[in-house]
């Protein structure tokens, strides 16, 4: 993107070197087809910024929820309440102009119905004075409101004569309680050739230049033939302007030409200091951060005494000297730089001698590590394990030694992307671009290995590494806006999770940067200057994410992306206190009770329930958050506030009876697809006895451990590791380390029993429980009998993934029978792995739509309330309607469930069951049944119905979803009853 800039009167020596750029930069015109071609239309998605020339920062991308705008799947919209806006210059701004445009918006009502101002349009042929356009149409489209989103277009059907740049600017959103209000969709602009008016000014142009000439010898002064040739040139190009047969090529290749001829005549002027012929600067010496550059004296040296040289680095004037040699100092190791000299005495002036291209030293590439030097010995225990919170990654700290050559080589080290960490290793393909900030997260593996001085660590203090390191900084820097958020999805693209995220690691690194010059005081860390724009850089990042608005907003709604703030902050404050951020971190961090976590519990995603970034990312935050909260006055605040979080897992992680695994009612998520849950990392457990229940124990880690180092060596291979994949995703992850460094508890197996047996489910065999949030309107609902436990989840979907209906279906003895799944987040696909009923000439089950129930508890209507808690005891009653065809009753008896369901058309019922290895499965007419050990399920259905026991690719560990369909129409009765058998003491052998 091509930014504005201001021109000022440039001196001699100034437009000496100017017109030196010019000649190196002319790139030919593009060729049009001829002199009255059709309009070329520019067509702009919304997608990035690569076809903008300029925008406001506050403007960025989105991609969420493509159904509420026509399923336009990109836009742009503005960030913050400042003003907002685009510019896009016309291609080749030389020969064509824009001739009109059209803008497709979308617009947001709020609940008063209150939208946005009108957006306005600016027009200008030299992006230095802008007109307001009048007779811009705007129409308003009439197709119903979806999310409270409608369309609103805008066209201008002619432009003022030579505009070559149009500036879209958003509409006021003051009045309405969010900036992001308006979002741009598609735009198309038209471009028209505009060789013959080009040509013609350049002519004029050209002919006054030539008229102010003084024909001489002197300095300032042409020579003859240097007028001569200038004027026959304006004459060739002025007999192609003034034949009315020329072709646009021949108006674009006139122009061209005349353009040449004025460059060369405005450097044929006479000066007064020449350079000897054959002049050159060269290079006497170079290093790492310096070169020394040397140069010929000037012809006239005798005559003026008094000469200067003016030294210049890329462009600009570093110093003046009398001598001919110069050291350039600081510089960037394998960096090519630009050096110019010019000659001065008094006014006078030579040309622009250079720029001559030499660059300081190579630094060298990262050696590979020799493993033949080192045994799985040298390693601690705990460099063989990787923390589990976010991502399940079992690679221990060899894995990431092994490849830490190959991601550093990858650094690149030349511009205009000095920096960027080249190798697709961390976030998706699609997102690896020298643009996201978020790519460039593993410069905490390079402060790791740079830091750590384990005697097994080659990298240590290795400049090598320390070079890069400081490169990979630099570049990150170079992605944030000047109020402080770094961008992620496009240049400019400045948002919430990839300013957070940027600070979550930054963080680290200045912690290990720190401690290791606090171990040892000649660590030669990382330059000075650099740590000190890293700091800056942070302090303010952290001071606009904890004051924006409209950052604040946006966290309200995905959580996960504001909770990382607090150890963030916390970790820039322990190097660098400061009253006044640590009073906004707390008082966030308060408010972020009630605006982040549900009255339900669950943290919003999507202003809505996720349970993959649940008991994802949010752990990883609170993982983090203990690290510095810790025995500080924060920490009871900690505690209260994610007990709620426990407290709702406690009812939605179901665990199997033998203690491997959960799994967990997620069907009703919005963004991800969660269907079990590991057991994890959370520190915070130390405090909060429920919370051990969902983590690893101390045997448990000792065993990880111990089978990691087996394994690291198995096959007789050192060290048995993954090979790098650079297909994206995680195969370099950054979470590795960061895990790694912070606090750790496990607790032991009888504490862990303790926590398992306070689980709701476990530590009753009957109640009635519901959690309903007022924001999403999402209603749960938990059953609980001697035989089983089940979760019922409603509401109105908010995308869709969602699928609503019966979540869970769980056997204290048996573990999970039956368990639905979230759907494909486009509608053109379907999993059809959620519980539900779906009419036969659709798609999708109705529970993938709105789930709004009415209760009731033994025949007597109950009102859900928010927040969560007990419920009256007796027979639950859920009763919904399925679209406009039918309706459906789900009853939660004493021994198991009853679903009835009224259709007006032919139908199939959807029962997901999970099926294990050892499972005893019959199915005969009117009943299947689910025999595992002491545990059964039967079904029992409507003989009327064509029932299909079908094996699906889904699994949870060793259970395999086998969908029970049943085919009815008009309607269908089932029950799911569960029991629990004896065993035969008959059957046992005698000793």
């Amino acid at each position: 993107m091509r930014v504005k800039r201001t021109v000022s009167l440039l001196s001699l020596v100034a437009l000496c070197f100017a017109l030196a750029a010019t000649l190196l930069v002319r790139v030919p015109v593009t060729e049009a087809l001829n002199a009255a071609e059709e309009p070329v239309a520019v067509v702009e998605e919304s997608a990035d910024f690569s076809k903008v020339f300029y925008k406001t920062n506050n403007v960025a991308v989105s991609s969420s929820s493509p159904e509420r705008y026509g399923g336009d799947a990109s836009r742009f919209y503005k960030s913050s309440g400042t003003d907002a806006y685009l510019i896009y210059e016309t291609p080749d701004p030389a020969t064509r102009v824009w001739s009109g445009f059209q803008v497709e918006t979308w617009y947001n009502r709020n609940a008063a119905g209150v939208m946005a101002g009108d957006m306005s349009f600016e027009a200008s042929a030299d992006n230095i004075v802008y007109a307001p356009l009048a007779g811009v149409s705007r129409t308003v489209g009439t197709d119903p409101l979806v999310g409270g989103w409608g369309r609103v277009s805008w066209e201008a059907a002619a432009l003022p004569a030579g505009t070559k740049y149009v500036k879209i600017v958003f509409g006021d959103t003051s009045a309405h309680p969010s900036t992001w209000a308006i979002q741009i969709g598609k735009t198309t602009l038209l471009s028209m050739d505009n060789s013959l008016q080009t040509l013609q000014q350049e002519i004029t142009s050209a002919q006054a230049l030539l008229g102010g000439a003084v024909v001489g010898v002197n300095p300032g002064q042409y020579p003859q033939a240097a007028v001569d040739a200038f004027a026959a040139a304006i004459g060739q190009a002025s007999a192609v302007a003034n034949n009315p047969g020329s072709a646009a090529s021949a108006l674009q290749a006139a122009y061209q030409e005349l353009a040449q001829a004025r460059d060369t005549f405005a450097n044929a002027v006479v000066m007064a200091l020449n350079w000897p012929t054959g002049a050159s600067i060269a290079s006497a010496s170079a290093g790492l951060q310096h070169i020394t550059v040397t140069w010929p004296a000037i012809a006239e040296a005798g005559t003026y005494p008094s000469v200067v040289y003016h030294v210049y680095q890329n462009g600009a004037e570093a110093a003046t000297v009398t001598g001919t040699t110069y050291t350039f100092t600081g510089l960037k190791p394998q960096l090519t730089y630009a050096f110019s000299v010019v000659a001065s005495a008094g006014d006078d002036r030579s040309r622009i001698l250079g720029p001559a291209m030499l660059a300081t030293s190579d630094i060298g590439l990262v050696p590979a590590p020799d493993f033949s030097l080192i045994g799985p010995d040298d390693f601690a225990d705990e460099d063989y394990i990787s923390p589990e919170v976010w991502v399940k990654d079992h690679r221990g700290i060899p894995y990431y030694y092994k490849h830490f050559h190959t991601v550093a080589n990858a650094v690149q080290l030349e511009e205009p992307y000095r920096g960027f960490i080249d190798i697709m290793v961390h976030r998706a393909t699609a997102d690896n671009f020298p643009y996201n900030a978020r790519v460039q997260e593993n410069h905490l593996w390079f402060t790791y290995f740079y830091t750590n001085p384990a005697p097994w660590n080659m990298y240590y203090g290795m400049p090598q590494v320390k070079y890069r390191l400081e490169a990979v900084l630099e570049h990150l820097l170079t992605l944030q806006s000047p109020q402080g958020a770094f961008s992620e999805y496009a240049w400019g693209a400045y948002n919430l999770p990839g300013t957070s995220f940027a600070l979550q690691f930054l963080g680290q690194t200045v912690r290990l940067l720190e401690e290791a010059k606090a171990a040892n005081p000649s660590f030669p860390s990382i330059d000075e200057k650099l740590y000190d724009r890293v700091i800056e850089a942070s302090r303010k990042a952290i001071v606009h994410v904890l004051n924006d608005s409209a950052f604040w907003t946006h966290g309200t709604a995905y959580t996960n992306q504001y909770t990382l703030m607090w150890s963030a902050t916390a970790a820039y404050l322990a190097y660098h206190p400061d009253a006044a951020i640590e009073a906004k971190m707390h008082e966030r961090f308060t408010q972020s009770s009630g605006a982040f976590i549900s009255p339900a519990g669950f943290y919003y995603e999507n202003s809505g329930f996720d349970m993959g970034y649940n008991v994802g990312v949010h752990m990883q935050n609170m993982m983090a958050d203990y690290y510095y909260f810790k025995d500080t006055p924060m920490e009871q605040e900690m505690i209260t506030k994610e007990s709620k979080f426990i407290d709702w897992l406690s009812y939605n992680l179901v665990l199997q009876p033998d203690g491997a695994f959960f799994t967990s009612n997620a069907a009703a998520s919005g963004r991800t697809a969660s269907d079990h849950y590991e057991r994890k990392d959370i520190p915070l457990a130390e405090k909060l006895p429920l919370a051990r229940a969902f983590v690893k124990t101390q045997d448990e880690v000792a065993a990880e451990i111990a089978q990691a180092k087996s394994d690291i060596v198995k096959n007789g291979i050192w060290p048995n590791v993954p090979a790098l994949s650079q297909n994206g995703g995680n195969a370099y992850n950054p979470y590795g380390i960061y895990n790694r460094i912070l606090y750790r508890y496990y607790p032991t197996e009888a504490e862990r029993s303790a926590a398992i047996a306070q689980l709701p489910y476990l530590a009753s065999d009957r109640f009635n429980h519901q959690r309903n949030d007022d924001r999403s309107g999402l209603q749960f609902t938990y059953v609980r009998r001697p035989d089983y436990y089940a979760a019922f989840n409603a509401g109105p979907r908010k995308t869709n993934a969602q699928s609503f209906g019966l979540g869970l279906l769980w056997h204290p003895a048996g573990g999970i029978m039956l368990s639905s799944q979230t759907e494909e987040m486009s509608a053109s696909s379907n999993r059809r792995l959620s519980w539900g009923t779906r009419n036969a000439s659709a798609g999708r089950v109705y529970e993938n739509g709105n789930v709004l129930p009415s209760y009731q508890i033994n025949g007597q209507p109950i009102q859900p309330v928010i927040g969560h808690g007990d419920v009256a005891q007796g027979n639950v009653g859920v009763q919904y309607n399925l679209g406009n065809k039918g309706s459906k009753t789900v009853s939660f008896l004493e021994n198991g469930i009853s679903v009835q369901v009224s259709h007006a058309e032919a139908f199939v019922e959807y029962v997901p069951l999970m099926i294990g290895p050892e499972d005893s499965v019959t199915v005969s007419d009117g009943t299947v049944k689910v025999v595992r050990g002491n545990a059964v399920l039967d079904i029992a259905f409507d003989n009327g119905a064509t029932a299909l026991l079908e094996p699906k690719g889904y699994r949870i560990y060793d259970y395999r979803m086998h969908m029970l369909t049943l085919q009815a129409s008009g309607s269908l009765s089932y029950t799911l009853t569960m029991s629990t058998v004896q065993s035969d003491p008959s059957n046992l052998e005698t000793p």
